[in-house]
């Protein structure tokens, strides 16, 4: 491994491993597999199984060689997946692949161009895609700057930057062996979200605006499916408490400052904290908390990039979530989380909206 990264760094061609992630996605493995395979990049391809119970071993057996197999012992989540992958491989550059997901034409050899010896991070758009695979939209929507250079000082002070789920996102080696292993019981789903809290703070990042891979949607999601919606907040809120003391950890570790309640400047955290407790009071995690009081904090959050037109917007949504009774900002964040409730003048609105805006109201 130590030789694989000397290569690179005296300038030969960085060589790339695809972890892919499998729990029940059978159906979906082969595409994602394939999709690799084809951009004919001499990729190492590792495939980690977690304990499935439908023919996703088969599948992967299929393969023969030309993949790398690692069938987990009992069922453990993603990030344990991610540590088992990142144990077997040997590339300078890693790229963390979920199993309905796939790799679009061309993606892995654009990134492979885009190798910058000393950058940690590299930040892509997404291709939404439904269960068939048909392409839409791009995620996150071109508006929404993805974090780039050193952003280590919004990490700690703010807790978040904008940037993409799993798919998105392809690591050098040389960031992960700072911060691996992944803590597996904390990060039983959404692992990248340790990844790309910790990684800024021990160097740059790049963001592009290509698109790296498709974004598939289907119902056998396990987040943003969930129409709890004060669940699902509290799932968000508890990971966001695992994020932030990662922060704190690594930030310690480098000597560096951090703020002492960082979710008090994470919009994104804020929003979960309303819908929490807007739709579930009595299981608030955050002891103290009222809406007035993240609403104040909202409206005194400051984000980097923001256009003027996009703060006026998001001061108003804010400031809409204080002024309104429980059950009209209940509706209207019920809107917001699921758009297929949304009427149809609302959605049209929504569109023309971010389209000329770039609104994230998070």
């Amino acid at each position: 491994m130590a030789e694989v990264a000397q290569d690179a760094r005296a300038g030969a061609a960085p060589k790339l491993t695809v972890i892919i992630g499998c729990f029940n996605y059978a159906r979906y493995l082969p595409a994602a597999i394939d999709s690799v395979l084809a951009e004919d990049v001499g990729a190492q391809v590792i495939v980690v199984d977690d304990c499935s119970t439908d023919n996703s071993r088969e599948v992967m057996l299929s393969y023969g060689d030309r993949i790398t197999p690692i069938f987990q012992p009992v069922n453990q989540g993603v990030g344990a997946g991610f540590n088992a992958g990142f144990a077997q491989a040997t590339g300078d550059l890693i790229y963390f692949l979920d199993a309905d997901d796939f790799v679009l034409p061309g993606g892995l050899k654009r990134a492979l161009a885009n190798y910058e010896p000393g950058v940690l991070i590299y930040h892509y758009r997404m291709r939404y895609a439904d269960e068939a695979g048909t392409l839409a939209g791009i995620h996150p929507a071109m508006q929404v700057p993805l974090g780039n250079g050193d952003i280590s000082r919004q990490l700690r002070e703010q807790g978040r930057y904008n940037t993409n789920v799993t798919s998105g996102l392809i690591f050098a080696r040389a960031g992960l062996e700072k911060v691996m292993p992944v803590d597996a019981q904390a990060y039983r789903i959404s692992a990248e979200g340790y990844l790309v809290s910790a990684i800024p703070l021990y160097g740059a990042t790049r963001s592009f605006d290509d698109t790296l891979s498709a974004y598939r949607l289907h119902s056998a999601q396990n987040w943003k499916v969930q129409t709890d919606f004060g669940a699902r907040a509290r799932k968000g809120l508890n990971h966001d408490g695992h994020r932030y003391a990662a922060i704190r950890e690594h930030a310690a570790r480098l000597g560096l400052p951090f703020a002492d309640n960082l979710g008090d400047a994470d919009l994104l955290h804020l929003n979960d904290r309303l819908i929490s407790l807007s739709f579930a009071p009595d299981e608030h995690p955050v002891g103290g908390d009222s809406v007035a009081k993240v609403v104040r904090l909202a409206l005194a959050v400051r984000l980097e990039g923001e256009t003027g037109k996009q703060k006026v917007a998001r001061r108003m949504w804010w400031a809409a979530m204080g002024a309104l009774p429980g059950s009209a900002r209940r509706q209207l964040l019920r809107w917001k989380m699921d758009p297929k409730s949304r009427p149809a003048w609302l959605a049209a609105a929504g569109r023309t909206a971010r389209r000329r805006l770039g609104l994230v109201m998070g």
